[in-house]
């Protein structure tokens, strides 16, 4: 991953309240012992810590607000005040209801905004959101003018184990447990017709305004101004025969960076794959990339973030993501 500098801070595993977060220390630990250092352009810590976790994880910000008259196709999202463990959550955690009638959503985390809020599609100049985005997709068109509610389970944790504050506005208690309650109403407005051409309220997947656009390459990564491109300082150890850190990432060219980015099959640090293609979130590629609020490393990376100097810009990491999401193809 793109890097400048040699050096070292910290290293650490997230915690949490589930079984599966054990695999990341098990991961770490097994590959001290071998000898395996992951891969990243710095020196591995001699010692681990794990500084106690007092932080909550709040719910910042939902698209829409509460109450709002939204466009049948929206997507909805919650916007976290910090990075979210990918494996805390699943599509059971979200209820998309109206009246006694439910309605089938998939779920999906974004570790940084990489979506205009609200968008199923497109890219935003900046991320709107200061941690995770949890975006909500109905796997059918909503019905104009109902009003529908959306219940979010408290299921999510931190990257580094924070438990989420159940407190703030939104948020109901009852027998059953806490649930977020969202509250909202598609536009009464809108053509009661679907992408198919019906009025049944489902949709058969075809685009009525074109074919897609083909899915990046890594090749297109390594063009003229991309992240990967010979030119970018930013990528300079991870070419210069002398540094460690080409033989854990060779970036020369597109054929042997995706050896080792997609054909690796070892787990890195945080207890993931270099990358996985079509989940962004859980690409260990995306998460080294990301910074704390204090500049240091996603709890789990060892070492520095990369590269250690500045965060690589926003339009590089979202053309990264933008390629895993594709299927992370050569």
């Amino acid at each position: 991953m793109p890097c400048r500098s040699h050096a070292t801070r910290r290293a650490g595993a997230p915690g949490g309240p589930r079984a599966a977060r054990s695999t990341i220390a098990a991961a770490t630990i097994a590959a001290m012992f071998a000898g395996i250092a992951p891969s990243a352009c710095t020196r591995v810590s001699e010692t681990q810590r794990f500084p106690v976790v007092s932080e909550r994880l709040t719910i910042a910000r939902t698209v829409p607000e509460q109450g709002a008259v939204i466009a049948r196709d929206a997507q909805l999202d919650f916007c976290f005040s910090g990075r979210v463990d990918p494996r805390a959550l699943d599509d059971f955690d979200a209820t998309l209801s109206s009246g006694l009638v439910s309605f089938d959503a998939q779920l999906e985390l974004q570790l940084f905004a990489w979506r205009p809020p609200g968008a199923s599609v497109g890219d935003s100049d900046a991320a709107w959101c200061p941690g995770s985005v949890l975006s909500v997709r109905p796997k059918s068109l909503l019905r104009p003018g109902v009003l529908y509610h959306l219940r979010l389970q408290p299921s999510a944790v931190g990257w580094a184990g924070e438990q989420l504050d159940v407190s703030g506005p939104g948020w109901i208690h009852n027998d059953d447990g806490s649930a977020f309650l969202l509250e909202f109403t598609v536009d009464p407005e809108a053509l009661d017709t679907d992408t198919d051409g019906d009025t049944d309220g489902d949709t058969d997947g075809t685009d009525t305004d074109g074919p897609e656009a083909p899915a990046p390459t890594l090749r297109d990564l390594f063009a003229a101004g991309q992240v990967f491109a010979s030119d970018n300082p930013a990528c300079s150890c991870h070419r210069d025969g002398d540094d460690l850190a080409r033989a854990r990432l060779d970036l020369r060219d597109p054929d042997r960076a995706f050896a080792d980015l997609v054909l690796a099959t070892e787990l890195q640090a945080t207890g993931y794959p270099m990358v996985a293609p079509r989940r962004p979130a859980e690409s260990y590629l995306v998460q080294t990339l990301l910074r704390d609020p204090d500049g240091t490393a996603l709890y789990g990376v060892l070492g520095d973030p990369m590269p250690p100097d500045e965060p690589l810009a926003y339009p590089q990491m979202v053309a990264l993501v933008r390629w895993i999401e594709g299927g992370a193809l050569p």
